[in-house]
């Protein structure tokens, strides 16, 4: 009877220190979201076929590269590696079906998103992204 009290005491111990952990955790959470952050997509109007900037600041940890998803799936060339002097971090993404999409920026853990409405392709093919650009320029946003 001794031993199965000690292996009790022993499992809540474990369970306890697990618990204390996860409550550290979601604590420090909101301060650790300044890791990747503020995403955001250049232009307006968005459309099938056309490219858009996407960019996210990276103000804790410019070392470990951000992965970029569009609806959970890897846009092409993610991930990316951080600009040690700007804070920022950017990948072009084009999309390719109309509809909703969630847009991700994520550096291990911590990330942030935003929802984007996308329309059909214009007919006028990539002409009709404005401008031949597509909102890749940061100041079109």
């Amino acid at each position: 009877m001794a031993m199965n009290l000690r292996t009790f005491g022993r499992a809540g111990f474990g369970v306890g220190t697990v618990g204390a952990v996860a409550v550290s955790l979601v604590l420090a959470a909101p301060q650790a979201s300044a890791w990747v952050g503020n995403l955001n997509v250049a232009g307006s109007d968005h459309k099938v076929g056309c490219s858009y900037k996407l960019t996210a600041s990276v103000e804790v940890d410019r070392l470990t590269s951000v992965k970029f998803t569009d609806n959970g799936v890897d846009i092409p060339g993610s991930p990316v590696s951080p600009s040690l002097l700007s804070g920022t971090v950017s990948i072009t993404w084009k999309p390719t079906t109309a509809g909703s999409h969630k847009l991700e920026a994520r550096q291990l853990l911590i990330g942030d998103s935003i929802n984007v409405t996308v329309g059909e392709a214009a007919a006028t093919g990539s002409a009709g992204c404005g401008g031949g650009l597509g909102g890749l320029l940061s100041g079109s946003a």
